[in-house]
């Protein structure tokens, strides 16, 4: 597997589980998905890394720092919602810290 594509089926694994997350609307798009005429959907199109979700390798192999941006349901408090999606995300990782560096922002609440 390339590295390209185990970032990218990282990418996926981390969009679902946030995606499960009580509270979590979506994941915030990306313009592309916003001009997608094909109707919008909670997790990304399967091609390519998701919206909402980046992975930046560290120098480290196999070490990351990923960056994930969510929607809060109204309702939900957005702290205790980004908390339990960052449990998530580390939960995804190979090896949890100190092997990634974990940001989950909300970036807006419906």
């Amino acid at each position: 597997m390339t590295p390209a594509a185990h970032r990218d089926e990282l990418a996926h694994t981390i969009a679902h589980l946030v995606c499960a997350v009580p509270g979590v609307a979506f994941l915030r798009p990306g313009i592309v998905d916003l001009l997608r005429a094909s109707g919008r959907s909670a997790l990304p199109h399967a091609e390519g890394s998701p919206s909402g979700v980046r992975l930046t390798p560290r120098a480290r192999p196999g070490h990351w720092d990923v960056d994930v941006q969510i929607v809060v349901q109204h309702g939900h408090r957005a702290l205790d919602v980004a908390r339990a999606a960052c449990s998530a995300v580390r939960a995804a990782l190979p090896d949890n810290p100190p092997a990634a560096q974990v940001r989950v922002t909300v970036t807006n609440a419906v």
